[in-house]
C-alpha cells in the first residue's frame, strides 16, 4: 500500500477522534442521522428547483426547434424536396405528445423532452435537405 494512503487512513482516525470529543460518544450517531438529514433535504429541495426550471426551458425549447423545423420544412418544400409529409407527420406526433384540451395540468417532461428530441432530429434533417448539394440529373454522375 502507497504511503499517502496509510497517511490519510491516520489523518481520518484523529479526525473522527476529536469528532467524538466534541459531540461526545453518546450523541455522535444522533449527530451523524441529523446532518445526514440535512443535507438529504437540501439536496431534494435543489432537485425539486433545477426540475422545476429544467421543465420550463424544455418547453420553451421544444415550442421554439418546432417553428424552426416547420420554416426549414416549408423552405425544403418549396424547393422541391421532401418536407411537406415530415412537417405533416411530426406536426401530429407533437399534438400526440403534449396537446391536452381539456386537462388541469400541462404535459408531463418526459412528453416535452421527447417532442424536443423530435422536433430537433426533424429539424436536423430539413437543414441538411436544404445544404445538401442538388443531385445531377438521371443518367449523369
Amino acid at each position: 500500500m502507497r504511503r499517502e494512503h496509510i497517511l490519510l487512513i491516520w489523518i481520518g482516525g484523529l479526525v473522527l477522534a476529536v469528532l467524538l470529543y466534541l459531540i461526545g460518544p453518546d450523541q455522535f450517531f444522533a449527530v451523524v442521522w441529523t446532518v445526514i438529514d440535512i443535507i438529504d433535504g437540501v439536496t431534494r429541495d435543489w432537485v425539486a428547483r433545477i426540475g422545476m426550471q429544467s421543465y420550463a426551458v424544455v418547453r420553451a425549447l421544444a415550442i421554439a426547434i418546432y417553428l424552426v423545423f416547420a420554416l426549414l420544412a416549408i423552405l425544403a418544400a418549396r424547393r422541391g424536396l421532401r418536407g411537406l409529409w415530415a412537417l405533416t407527420v411530426v406536426s401530429l406526433a407533437c399534438m400526440v405528445l403534449v396537446w391536452r384540451p381539456f386537462a388541469l395540468y400541462p404535459a408531463p417532461f418526459g412528453r416535452w423532452l421527447t417532442m424536443l428530441i423530435l422536433v430537433g432530429v426533424g429539424a436536423a434533417v430539413m437543414t441538411r435537405r436544404l445544404t445538401a448539394p442538388p443531385y445531377p440529373p438521371n443518367g449523369t454522375l
